[in-house]
């Protein structure tokens, strides 16, 4: 990331943020603003992703599940294109953690660049703390993360996306056998995190194994960068060899980060010729890491584990997730099946997405002994529609006419002809017509058919809602996924 004042007029990162920002406020108001925006940071700033952090998880959730959208869009419209943006809490202990970094790195290099920018942006207890830890050896006890109660084995729901995952997780705790890297792969919200947490649950609560470490890419990262500049290096490999089980999430961050890859790698051989077990995640398949900057050796390692990849959920796993959470929930209300089968159908962009807007309603209503029904939901909800509401396209109406109709996307626009692939293209024809209101021609390129063809399926599609229900329920299903 680039704080430094340019003299070659390039706006610097720190100019750019304070921009973002004002941009935010104007868009958001001063007191939605005050309330959820005002303590972000950045955190890491490249052409692959952009990294925010605020100070807590309630915040950062609220800001995944409510604001993103508002989030994404003030910067692209503001600052510029991005693949990926990320929400990181940025607790004291990092705080403090980052600055004892940062203040080794000044006392040892003599830099007054983006090292002695970083310092001087921090608060002054921060500082006087970063000061006071000059030229101490780091301390890695704190380097493991809380495990989140809620993330177990019986909160998490099993479908054909996840299976090999799920049982990649089970084996991680098998008795009687050699240890096995495990890599779950997959994109963000599907569920990593998740496993990740499950595993060292389950291996907790048996007892005789020892303890379990979750650790996140951040902590992992400043505990490396601390280690070497204090030459404390094994005293981080032996905070992680001290677990009997150790999990290591978003590996993919690590790319660039050449010498934390190093340290893992020598972490990761220990582990296993002791008979530890290391289970890791990431959004890559083991095939693409090195392509996307991954140390080639660190890839390698990965591909010759147990790697099991985890795809997004449909509708029926999204609405198993919700009834799990409710279930667990001490929440006095209940939430009616239509509710949370509008939920599951709407709030796809993420299975965190998914458990954000059931947790909304559990805010609201959650005190209460009432039953939440669907316009209940739908007037909670209203505003985080509002707030993910784009423009929807043609591609968006065959992406919900497949998950509409139960079919694959390729189906859509193939060749073949069942008769439940043709209906579900009449039905995608219709709601392209009367909600998106697109051209005819404009519909049979997306479909990959004439426009003659086009109208005569809009026609077909007319006849059918008239008298047949399940169409009528497809056609319904796919208007809500275009008006959400």
């Amino acid at each position: 990331m680039n704080n430094d004042n340019t003299s070659n007029g390039r706006e610097s990162d720190t100019d750019v943020f304070k921009r973002y920002h004002a941009a935010l406020r104007v868009r958001v108001g001063d007191a939605k603003y005050a309330s959820w925006f005002k303590d972000l940071g950045l955190g890491d700033l490249s052409d692959d992703c952009v990294t925010l952090t605020t100070g807590s998880e309630a915040k950062r959730d609220m800001l995944d599940h409510r604001f993103f959208p508002v989030l994404a869009d003030t910067w692209r419209a503001e600052v510029g294109p991005f693949r990926k943006m990320r929400l990181t809490v940025l607790k004291n202990s990092l705080s403090a953690h980052a600055a004892r970094i940062d203040a080794q790195e000044v006392q040892r290099s003599g830099l007054n660049g983006a090292a002695a920018v970083a310092i001087e942006g921090l608060p002054p207890s921060a500082k006087a703390r970063a000061a006071k830890d000059w030229g101490k050896e780091a301390a890695f006890g704190d380097l493991a993360t809380p495990l989140d109660p809620r993330r177990t084995f019986d909160s998490f729901a099993v479908d054909g996306s996840n299976r090999i995952a799920w049982a990649a997780a089970r084996e991680a705790l098998s008795e009687g056998r050699a240890r096995e890297l495990i890599y779950f792969y997959g994109p963000s919200g599907v569920g990593k995190t998740h496993l990740l947490q499950a595993i060292a649950h389950e291996w907790l609560a048996r007892g005789d194994r020892g303890s379990a470490g979750y650790v996140t890419y951040n902590n992992l990262v400043n505990a490396c960068v601390s280690a070497v500049w204090s030459n404390a290096t094994p005293a981080l490999h032996k905070s992680l060899l001290n677990h009997g089980f150790v999990g290591f999430d978003d590996i993919h961050f690590l790319t660039g980060k050449n010498r934390t890859q190093e340290e893992l790698l020598i972490v990761i051989d220990a582990a296993l010729d002791s008979g530890k077990q290391v289970v890791i995640a990431g959004e890559l398949p083991p095939a693409r890491l090195a392509e996307a900057g991954l140390n080639q050796r660190l890839a390698d390692r990965l591909a010759g584990g147990i790697c099991a990849p985890i795809h997004p959920g449909d509708e029926p796993l999204r609405l198993a997730v919700l009834k799990k959470r409710l279930e667990q929930s001490p929440a006095s209300c209940r939430v009616s099946d239509e509710a949370l089968a509008f939920i599951a159908r709407t709030f796809t962009q993420s299975m965190r997405e998914t458990i954000g807007a059931l947790n909304q309603l559990l805010l609201m209503y959650g005190a209460e002994e009432i039953v939440v029904d669907l316009d209940e939901a739908k007037s909670v909800l209203q505003s985080r529609l509002e707030d993910r509401r784009r423009a929807a396209t043609i591609d968006d109406a065959i992406a919900a006419g497949a998950e509409a109709f139960g079919l694959k996307l390729d189906d859509m626009t193939g060749r073949s002809q069942p008769q439940r692939i043709v209906r579900a293209r009449h039905a995608v024809v219709w709601c392209a017509r009367e909600v998106l209101k697109e051209s005819f021609p404009r519909i049979g390129k997306a479909l990959k058919r004439d426009h003659t063809t086009v109208m005569s399926s809009y026609r077909r599609a007319q006849a059918l809602i008239e008298r047949d229900k399940a169409f009528q329920d497809g056609v319904r299903r796919i208007r809500e996924a275009l008006e959400s």
